[in-house]
Parts: C-alpha cells; structure tokens; sequence
C-alpha cells in the first residue's frame, strides 16, 4: 500500500462514518480512537464499540450489499479507508488482514449457528410443555394386595462370599514443574529479550502501523531481509513449561532445532532449545 497514508481520514467525536442502509464500497481499519456499531433495530444503540486494530464495514465489499449497521465515532478517530478496487492488493501485502478477515467471519458464524440452536432448543421445549400437561395421572385402581406371606416361596439363603481385597493405594502424584524464568537470546548479536513471567501468552512478530498490532516480543529490529510476519508464531507458558506455536498466514516458516514446525501445532521448548523465525535465530536460556 505505497499510497496508504492518502487513504488515512479523520472523524471527530459523533461524527457519521456510514449509515445502515448506504451502499457499500469500501471498509475501514481504526489506527486511533473508538468506533461505535448501531442499528436502527435497537434505537442506534450501540451494538458493539471498536478499537485500534480492529475493522468494519467489510461486509459491504465482500457481498456488495448495502451497510448492514451503522457506524458512528464514539471519539476522535483516525481510520484507515480501503477501497473495493484496493481490496485484493491489500490482502496480498498483509496476509494478517485477510486472517484477521477470516477469524471474524468464523466467529460470526458460530454465533448465527448457536442462537439457532438456542432457538431450536426453546422451540422443543414449548412443544413438549402441552405434551406434559396432558400426560395421564396415576391410575386411581386400587392396587393388588401382596399375597400372604405363607404362599410365597421362601426366600434363599443368602450366599457367603469371601472378604473383597483390599485395593492397593493409588500411586503418588507427579510432581508439578517447578517454574522457571526464561528469555530469549539473539544468536548473532547477543542481545537478551526478557520473557515476563507474569504473562502466559506472548505473540512474537513485528509492529504493524496498520492494524495497530504490537507483539510482546518484538523481533522487529531484528529483521533486516523482513523475514518476519507481524503475527508469526506464540510463545505459550504453562507452569513451568514453554511451547512455541506457529500462527496462520506465517510466511517464512518457524523453525525448533532446526526442524520446521507446522501451523497451528504446539510443541514444547527446554532451556538451550534453538528456534529461528524468518531468518531470526534466537535460543531459550535460563533468567
């Protein structure tokens, strides 16, 4: 996006950005400041407020459709305006963006999937409440008396069985990991990056001006050949254990001890463990 500073607008605190119903050309990433989502269904309430880093209105350019809500500055804002013809080039310079795109759709279909099958479940049980209501009390008969005790076989003796084992005691718990505080060196300049130990999450990659991303560990300037996505990989922490994993849409690959990873996959890292990202190399050592 070589021109994307021209694409760059401005909308002061409750000012209109689109309304429901406009048609639909283009889609917007907030740089700064909040962005309220309304509908006219719920009086313009807002329905859900965004922040940096997050978009809207890329419902208008996927389906071509006019705008489904509203969208209103809650604050000064600063938005990042992309166009339909633009679309297609954006994606391809920022594969972040199309996940990103992807990720939403995702979780607005499941939301669709669940209240359908909230309404189905509600639906069930209203038709079954008349069923219930209806259902025959208890037959008013009377009941046939037991016969007398003189007419009824006896009863067997019961059978004596020898005395169960005793069950051997449950083995001793495992011992928990002892936590331990990590960092991670950078092999070719020596420069430690410091892992808080108080986070159990840390996306590694590179700021994005864009999308308002900034990782807990930043590679960035590192980076000389841009090896490194902005979203490349987590670093997870469980206890004392540390796994890396490897996100969606990574280009240049993560590698542990020299071994490319897969997507999506969790694997776990020890002291002295050597992961390269891109064409980062950095290795695991004790704080």
């Amino acid at each position: 996006m070589s021109n994307a500073k021209d694409s760059f607008v401005d909308f002061p605190a409750g000012a209109v950005v689109f309304r429901e119903g406009d048609p639909g050309g283009d889609m917007f990433i907030i740089e700064s400041g909040q962005i309220d989502i309304v509908r006219k269904a719920r009086g313009d309430e807002p329905v859900a407020t965004l922040g940096p880093g997050d978009f809207f209105g890329e419902m208008a350019i996927l389906e071509d459709q006019p705008r489904f809500a509203g969208a209103v500055a809650r604050s000064n804002a600063r938005l990042l305006r992309i166009e339909r013809a633009a679309f297609a080039d954006v994606l391809k310079q920022n594969v972040e963006i199309s996940v990103r795109i992807m990720r939403k759709l995702a979780a607005r279909q499941r939301r669709a999937e669940q209240r359908a099958q909230d309404a189905l479940a509600e639906l069930a049980r209203l038709k079954s409440a008349p069923a219930a209501a209806a259902a025959p009390r208890e037959s008013s008969k009377p009941k046939t008396e037991p016969a007398p005790a003189a007419a009824r076989a006896p009863a067997p003796e019961p059978a004596i069985s020898a005395p169960a084992p005793t069950p051997a005691p449950p083995p001793p718990p495992a011992p928990a990991p002892v936590a331990q505080n990590l960092a991670l060196r950078h092999v070719a300049s020596g420069q430690v990056i410091p892992i808080d130990d108080n986070r159990s999450e840390f996306l590694i990659g590179r700021p994005d001006p864009v999308t308002g991303i900034q990782p807990e560990i930043n590679l960035g300037p590192f980076d000389a050949s841009r090896t490194l996505s902005r979203r490349h990989a987590k670093l997870l922490r469980e206890g004392g254990l540390y796994f890396v994993r490897e996100e969606v849409g990574t280009a240049n690959g993560t590698f542990v001890d020299g071994e490319r990873i897969a997507t999506g996959a969790t694997v776990p890292l020890k002291p002295g463990t050597k992961l390269r990202f891109g064409s980062i190399e950095v290795e695991l050592i004790p704080a």
